[in-house]
């Protein structure tokens, strides 16, 4: 009996070791590119400390670091995969909210649950990309985040 258990135990632990290795592995794009990002913004945009990161998946890639600057400045630096050393730096305060995005999209589709709200670009165009179920549906639904133009680098 104590064999079957012994056994038992062994296995439970090579398969927990597999699942481990399995999830990380799964892990590592998305913790390359955040790495990669993070340094862009921190030589590129100014970017002191990061307080959040958005990888969008849209007609191109394109990595979103969210942080503090010189002054302790909120900035959102939308850096493209294809051209990771042009981003696209602006004042967080220069956009909406995630809460006002994610209200706008209530507003405007009637949705049964919003999934999630993620910073992106598209054709150039800061967004907000809100994620969420309408029906039996997936929804996507594109909110501009600049309220106005200004931009600074």
């Amino acid at each position: 009996m104590k064999k079957i258990l012994i056994i038992i135990g062994i296995i439970i632990i090579v398969i927990a070791g597999l699942g481990l290795q399995t999830y990380m592995e799964a892990r590592k794009p998305y913790n390359d590119a955040y790495k990669k990002a993070e340094t862009i913004a921190k030589s590129e945009a100014g970017i002191r400390t990061v307080d959040q990161f958005y990888l969008y998946h849209g007609k191109n890639t394109c990595y979103v670091v969210v942080g503090k600057g010189k002054n302790n400045v909120k900035k959102a630096v939308w850096i493209p995969e294809k051209h990771p050393r042009r981003p696209v730096v602006m004042k967080f305060s220069a956009g909406i909210s995630k809460q006002t995005a994610v209200r706008t999209v209530q507003s405007e589709k009637q949705p049964d649950r919003i999934l999630s709200a993620r910073l992106g670009m598209d054709s150039q165009v800061p967004i907000w990309e809100v994620a969420y179920i309408k029906g039996s549906s997936l929804n996507y639904y594109e909110v501009p985040f600049v309220k106005n133009n200004s931009q600074d680098k």
